[in-house]
């Protein structure tokens, strides 16, 4: 299969490109100022914003399969231009979509939304299918849900070929900080390297998050791409919900020095939201698809990978 992968040199792009050589597909890197580092695949510019642009890939590519990854990805910056994260999350998702149907229609496109369209809906403690409402609760998470919903509203109109995936927490090898684990790793390796203070500094510990690894990740968006189902939303999680003392706690066991976790009444901040879990029976029951990398492995894997770069 052709497919185009935008935003192909970010964190689960580059683990996506792999897997999808590994199949023996012809791989299109979409990239926006830089360059996928996976050899084998043939970069493009493309920049979801600039409908000209997109439609001059989609003509010389002609895909048969999109996974959009491309997007303004970190809450904090949606807090602090909200206006950016909706032109980039949103309307060049629609951009994507529409120029896609204009010169591909029988494309298949896999638009990547997050496990925060649910938001004040985890509320009730219980496993998050699906059907949930959503309740998104920040601007990042917002412009998630409006993708997702005005791409299948597209697909229903124009008989178009699109699947929205909902991936919850997910980490590994490659993620950059301003998410949970990629943030412990890092410390614990500038920690072991002398660089900073034996001491890692925490909020509320106590949430239970559901994880998956990045390679169970790209697998699922692999089946969802290749497989024969029908336009909608699909889960991509564990449905375990993992302690975040527990996580820090083997993290720490892992440490090659000995380090201290101080409690910051700065970053203590009780959650709204003390479990957040979700339910994948959807995709498993469609594909077959489930985790498949130890936990505590992946953890070690992540954190080698921060020493390596320290």
């Amino acid at each position: 299969m052709r497919v185009l992968i935008t935003g192909a040199e970010g964190f689960v792009g580059n683990h996506l490109t792999k897997l999808l050589l590994e199949k023996e597909h012809e791989v299109f890197a979409g990239v926006h100022k830089s360059t996928s580092k996976v050899s084998g695949v043939q970069n493009v510019t493309c920049d979801i914003l600039d409908r000209k642009r997109l439609k001059a890939v989609m003509q010389d590519i002609k895909p048969e399969g999109i996974i959009h990854l491309a997007a303004q990805s970190k809450v904090k910056v949606a807090w602090e231009n909200p206006s950016y994260t909706v032109m980039t999350n949103t309307v060049g998702s629609i951009n994507l979509v529409q120029e896609a149907a204009e010169v591909v229609p029988q494309v298949k496109v896999l638009t990547i939304g997050s496990s925060e369209e649910y938001g004040l809906a985890a509320k009730q403690g219980e496993p998050l299918s699906e059907e949930a409402v959503c309740l998104p609760q920040n601007p990042y998470s917002s412009s998630k849900l409006a993708l997702g919903q005005i791409v299948l509203q597209l697909a229903r109109r124009d008989r178009l070929n699109i699947i929205h995936v909902r991936p919850f927490n997910h980490f590994g090898p490659g993620q950059q900080e301003g998410y949970v684990m990629s943030d412990f790793a890092a410390q614990v390796a500038r920690i072991e390297k002398g660089l900073i203070e034996p001491v890692i500094r925490v909020g509320d510990l106590s949430t239970r998050r559901d994880f998956t690894f990045v390679c169970d990740v790209v697998s699922a968006y692999a089946l969802l791409l290749e497989g024969d189902l029908s336009c909608g939303i699909y889960n991509i999680c564990s449905g375990i919900p993992r302690e975040i003392k527990a996580v820090l706690d083997f993290m720490l066991s892992r440490a090659r020095v000995p380090v201290q976790v101080k409690v910051d009444a700065e970053r203590f901040r009780p959650s709204e939201v003390p479990v957040f879990v979700g339910s994948a029976e959807k995709i498993k029951n469609l594909t077959g698809w489930q985790p498949e990398q130890d936990f505590e492995e992946a953890i070690v894997e992540t954190l080698d990978w921060w020493r390596e770069q320290v």
